[in-house]
């Protein structure tokens, strides 16, 4: 009756304290990336102003209107006259024909929307992974099947934030100003990397089968993405057995 029992708490200790959950890395690609929110906006905008009380004495274009470098826009009560700066499209005029308007407030707005691109603020963290360059790909939610591609152009900092500016050149011509994107910031690449999930890293270690026990090793760590991540060391295999932190033996 002894030995029986003796023999059951073996088998309960075998089938409950062994590693469970074994997993092997694999190798493939991982990406890095930032994640921001982008708006879409002009290289070129032009809002015209009057310096001292004045009025319109006439309008030679109207909103929606497509104007050329050069060509009249309005002339003021005074007889000047104010030409476009460079060709756009004309997208605001608040203002009638007659109207007192105070300085400085705007009389006409002037877009030029072949010269886009798009600016987004970033935590600080990801201000320090930005660099010049860098790829983007670029989604509109009602375009989800259709991803653009850019280039990061500019870090800028700004009132205590972190600004990117990104350059793109094939946009479709029903993306606006001012209309916001999805972006996403390549940051590191590799194509040939030893992979293994997030949750099996725990503080810096991976635990590793080594016989009939898991072993805890320390590794170093390259790229990361929301499921998995890279590691550089020590090597691994393919046909190495790595165990969840909440599987192993304690």
């Amino acid at each position: 009756m002894r030995f029986y029992l003796t023999f059951i708490v073996v088998i309960f200790c075998l089938s409950s304290c062994a590693p469970k959950g074994a997993i092997k890395p694999k190798k493939g690609a991982i990406t890095e990336s930032v994640y921001a929110i982008g708006i879409v906006k002009s290289d070129q905008t032009y809002d015209l102003k009057m310096g001292v009380l004045s009025g319109i004495r006439e309008y030679y274009v109207k909103e929606g209107d497509n104007v050329k470098t050069g060509q009249r826009l309005l002339i003021n009560d005074s007889g000047t006259v104010f030409k476009a700066p460079f060709s756009g499209i004309i997208t605001h005029i608040p203002y009638s024909v007659g109207e007192t308007i105070a300085p400085q407030q705007e009389v006409m707005s002037l877009v030029n929307l072949k010269k886009l691109y798009l600016e987004a603020s970033i935590e600080q963290q990801g201000a320090l992974k930005v660099k010049k360059g860098q790829s983007v790909q670029i989604s509109f939610e009602s375009f989800r099947t259709q991803v653009f591609h850019g280039l990061v152009k500019n870090v800028l900092p700004r009132n205590s934030e972190f600004v990117v500016q990104v350059e793109v050149s094939d946009l479709p011509a029903n993306i606006l100003p001012g209309m916001n994107a999805d972006l996403s910031i390549e940051i590191m690449k590799n194509n040939f990397a030893t992979l293994l999930p997030l949750a099996a890293v725990s503080n810096g270690h991976v635990l590793i089968k080594k016989g009939k026990k898991a072993e805890k090793i320390s590794v170093v760590l390259g790229v990361s993405d929301a499921e998995f991540v890279e590691i550089i060391s020590p090597p691994l295999s393919t046909d190495d057995e790595i165990f969840l932190p909440k599987d192993s033996i304690k």
